[in-house]
C-alpha cells in the first residue's frame, strides 16, 4: 500500500521523490518497499513515457529518480540525517548494538558503588518480576536496567518524580544517569537516544538542511510506534508542514516489550488533532480486503479475533472483518487443520511425515467432512514455502534442567532421517552453536595460550569463565584432530610464540576481525552453511562494534610492552565476555536470502510481514501440564513483567493514561490474542496448528 502511495505522490501530485520519506519496523521491510517503489516506478514510467509524445512531460518522466525517496526504519533514518546536518566541528555519536549497550550499562551503571547487590533495588524488583529462591542474578538486573533506560526515552518518563518516588527507584535511576552520562561523554548513540537526538535536532531546527525538502511522510506498522515515535512524526510534520500517511493494524500489535503503544494508533485521530490542531483532520481509511489467504483461513482469523466480547473494547472502534480478496480464496476449501499428540516426540514423528509428504512424496492426504483434501508442493515448491512458527524459536526449555522443545526435536528428524536442512539461527544462544564454540576457543588460544590474561580479570562471571574454558577444551581437540586442509595447529603455536610464517616479522598489531576470519579456514560450516554464515556475520559485527568501542580498537598487539597482554584483555572483556554472557543476539535479517530447501522455523515476531503457502503454528507443544509458570502463555492469571512496569511509569509519563485504561490482566491477555492472529494470518493456503493432547 505504502509502495503505490509513494509514486502516487510522486506521479500525480508532483512531490520530488526526495521530497518522500517512508519508514518500516524493520530493515528487510525497507528493503522490500524501496524494491516495489523502484521496480513499479520504473514500469509506470516506462509505460507513460511510450505513451505521450509530449516533450516536456517525457522530459520530465526522464528526470524522476524514485530511488531518491527516503526510506528505512526510523533508527536508520535519524543516524543519516544527523549525521548530513552535522555542523562544522560537530561529532557524531558512533550507533551501538545491544550487547554494547550491555556491557555499558553493567560496567558503569550496574557495578558503581554495588549497585546489583543494593537491597532497595532488589525490593523494587522484586514487586514485578517473579520470586527467586535467593537474590535475583545480576543478568536479572541488568535486564531491568536496559528495559528502562529505553522506556525512560521512549516513554519520555520523568526521572525527577521516578527517582522520589521509591529508595529502589532511586538507585535505578543512579544506574540510568550513568549510563546515559557515559553515552553522551563518549559519543555514542543507542537506538533510544539516537531518536531522542532526532527529536531534539528536529526541535532546535537543526536539521533543516534535510526536513525543509520534506513534503510527505509514509508510515508503516504504525501500531507499533512508541510515544516517542509519534512526537517525531508530529514535529516533523509540524515543521515542515508534510502530509502525514499511517499505515496499521491494531490486531498485529505484538511489540509493547520494545514499547510500542497500541494505543496511539487507536486513538489517532484524537492525538493529531490535539498535537498539531483541528485542520489536521485525517481521513481514515479500511483496508478490509486481504489478497493472501484462503477465504477460510480468513474466516477463521476473524472468528478468532471476535471470540472474546472483552477484548473488542480494545480494538479500533467500528473495526470491519477481513474479507478474503485472493485470486485463489474462491478455490480454496482445505479446512483449517490440526495435528496434537500425546507428547512431543509423537508429534515431531508426525509433523516430520506431514511435511516430507507434502513435499517430497506426492503429497499427504487429509479426509474432512467427506471429501479428502490432497496438501501437496507446487511444480517448483521446496521446504522453504512452509515455516514453523512458535512464541519461542529456542530449541532447548528454560531452566536448570532444559529439555528438548519441539524445534529441535523437528531438526533432529528432517536433517537426520530426511536429509532436510533447517534454518533456525535463533533456537540456540550464540555461544552454544557448536561452530561458534570452536572459532571463539581457537581465537582464544591463540591471544592467550595459558589462559593467563583470563584468569587475572577477576569481575569474570563464574558462567562467562566457564564457557570460555569450554571453548578453549573444545578448541584444543578440534585441533588435534587436524582438520582440513591441515596446518592449524602449527598456526595456534606460531600465534603463542608470535613465529612469523611467510613474513618477514610479526606484525605489531593484528586485528581480531582478520584473525577470526583466517581461522574459519579450518570451519567449513562458516562458508557454505546459511546458518554458519549467519553466526559468522554476527560474531563480525561484535568484533567490529567492539573496536568503536574499545582502546585499542579490537586489536592484538605485539612488542609494546605492557599494551600487549592489555589488547588481549580488552579483547577478552568486549568480545569473548559478552558472548559468553549471552548479549550477543542473532539478527537473522543478516541473511537476506535462505535457499528454498531450507525449512525455516520462526518466532511469530520474526515472521511479521511474511507469508507463507503452508504454516505450521505451535500452540502448545510446552504445555504437558497445567504448570503455573506456563499460565501466561496461554491462560494469563496475572499480569506480565512488562504490564506491570507500564503501571509503574504510568504515573511519571504523558502516555501512562492512555495505556492503563484496560487493567493490566487485560493487557496481558490482549498482546496474547495479538500474538496467534499474526500466527494464524501468515499463511496463502494452508494452517496446521499442532500441540499436545493435554491441552484438549
Amino acid at each position: 500500500m505504502l509502495a503505490m502511495r509513494a509514486l502516487k505522490l510522486i506521479l500525480v501530485d508532483g512531490i520530488p521523490p526526495n521530497g518522500i520519506v517512508a519508514t518500516t519496523f524493520t530493515r528487510k521491510a525497507a528493503a522490500e518497499l524501496r524494491s516495489r517503489i523502484l521496480a513499479w516506478g520504473y514500469a509506470v514510467v516506462t509505460h507513460a513515457r511510450s505513451q505521450t509524445a509530449d516533450a516536456e512531460l517525457t522530459a520530465w518522466l526522464r528526470e524522476i529518480d524514485a530511488n531518491a525517496v527516503l526510506v528505512g526504519t526510523l533508527d536508520s533514518l535519524s543516524e543519516d540525517i544527523i549525521a548530513t546536518c552535522r555542523p562544522p566541528g560537530g561529532i557524531t555519536p558512533a550507533t551501538i548494538e545491544g550487547f554494547l549497550s550491555s556491557a555499558i550499562m553493567r560496567r558503569h551503571g550496574l557495578f558503581p558503588n554495588a549497585r546489583h547487590r543494593d537491597a532497595h533495588l532488589e525490593a523494587f524488583i522484586g514487586t514485578f518480576v517473579p520470586s527467586y529462591p535467593g537474590p535475583r542474578p545480576t543478568r536479572v538486573k541488568l535486564g531491568v536496567s536496559l528495559a528502562f533506560s529505553d522506556r525512560a526515552r521512549h516513554d519520555e518518563i520523568n526521572l525527577v518524580n521516578f527517582q522520589a518516588s521509591g529508595q529502589g527507584q532511586n538507585v535505578l535511576c543512579s544506574i540510568l544517569a550513568d549510563y546515559f552520562s557515559y553515552l553522551q561523554a563518549n559519543y555514542l548513540a543507542d537506538f533510544a537516544r539516537l531518536e531522542r537526538l532526532f527529536l531534539d535536532g528536529l526541535l532546535a531546527d537543526n536539521l533543516h538542511r534535510v526536513t525543509d525538502g520534506i513534503r510527505a511522510v509514509l508510515v508503516d506498522e504504525f501500531q507499533d510506534t512508541n510515544y516517542l515515535q509519534e512526537q517525531i512524526y508530529f514535529e516533523l510534520c509540524r515543521r515542515t508542514g508534510a502530509s502525514l500517511t499511517v499505515v496499521g493494524d491494531d490486531d498485529q500489535s505484538i511489540f509493547r516489550f520494545r514499547g510500542a503503544t497500541v494505543e496511539l494508533f487507536a486513538n489517532f485521530h484524537t492525538r493529531i488533532t490535539t498535537a498539531l490542531g483541528v485542520e489536521w483532520n485525517p481521513q481514515r481509511v479500511d483496508l478490509v480486503s486481504n489478497y493472501r489467504s484462503s477465504g477460510r483461513i480468513v474466516n477463521f482469523c476473524n472468528s478468532f479475533i471476535q471470540l472474546d466480547p472483552t477484548y473488542q473494547a480494545a480494538r479500533v472502534p467500528g473495526k470491519q472483518p477481513l474479507l478474503p480478496a485472493a485470486a485463489h480464496a474462491p478455490h480454496e476449501h482445505l479446512p483449517v487443520l490440526a495435528m496434537f499428540r500425546q507428547d512431543c516426540d509423537s508429534l515431531a514423528n508426525d509433523l516430520t511425515e506431514f511435511l516430507t509428504n507434502v513435499f517430497r512424496n506426492g503429497g499427504h492426504v487429509v479426509h474432512c467432512q467427506d471429501a479428502d483434501h490432497t496438501i501437496v508442493r507446487a511444480v517448483d515448491g521446496d521446504f522453504g514455502d512452509a515455516v514453523l512458527l512458535s512464541r519461542s524459536a529456542s530449541e532447548y526449555s528454560y531452566g536448570n534442567n532444559p529439555r528438548p522443545r519441539l524445534p529441535l526435536l523437528l531438526r533432529q528428524r528432517l536433517e537426520n532421517t530426511h536429509h532436510i536442512p533447517v534454518f533456525n539461527p535463533r533456537g540456540r544462544s550464540l555461544f552454544q552453536i557448536e561452530t561458534v564454540s570452536r572459532l571463539l576457543g581457537l581465537a582464544l588460544l591463540c591471544i592467550d595460550p595459558n589462559e593467563a590474561v583470563s584468569q587475572a580479570i577477576t569481575s569474570l562471571s563464574q558462567s562467562a569463565r566457564a564457557r570460555m574454558q569450554a571453548w578453549r577444551a573444545t578448541a584444543a581437540a578440534f585441533a588435534q584432530s587436524n582438520p582440513a586442509p591441515g596446518g592449524l595447529a602449527a598456526f595456534i603455536q606460531n600465534w603463542q610464540t608470535r613465529t612469523p610464517t611467510n613474513m618477514a616479522a610479526w606484525p605489531s598489531e593484528w586485528p581480531l576481525l582478520e584473525l577470526f576470519f583466517t581461522l574459519v579456514t579450518w570451519i567449513p560450516e562458516f562458508q557454505s552453511d546459511p546458518e554458519g554464515q549467519v553466526y559468522l556475520e554476527a560474531l563480525a559485527r561484535t568484533v567490529s562494534e567492539a573496536g568503536q568501542f574499545s582502546s585499542y580498537g579490537a586489536r592484538i598487539l605485539n612488542g609494546q610492552g605492557v599494551h600487549d597482554p592489555n589488547s588481549a584483555r580488552a579483547a577478552i572483556r568486549e568480545v569473548f565476555e559478552n558472548i559468553a554472557n549471552g548479549d550477543v543476539e542473532v539478527d537473522e535479517e543478516i541473511m537476506p536470502y535462505v535457499p528454498r530447501r531450507y525449512f525455516p522455523i520462526m518466532t511469530v515476531h520474526q515472521a511479521k510481514g511474511l507469508e507463507f503457502p503452508l504454516v505450521v503454528v505451535d500452540v502448545g507443544s510446552d504445555f504437558r501440564t497445567n504448570h503455573v509458570q506456563q499460565r501466561r502463555f496461554r491462560c494469563p492469571e496475572t499480569p506480565d513483567q512488562v504490564h506491570e512496569i507500564e503501571q509503574i511509569v504510568a504515573p511519571f509519563c504523558p502516555v501512562g493514561n492512555a495505556r492503563t485504561q484496560r487493567d493490566p490482566i487485560d493487557r496481558a491477555w490482549d498482546d496474547l490474542r495479538r500474538l496467534y492472529f499474526v500466527a494464524f494470518s501468515r499463511p496463502q493456503n494452508a494452517l496446521l496448528l499442532v500441540g499436545l493432547t493435554s491441552q484438549i
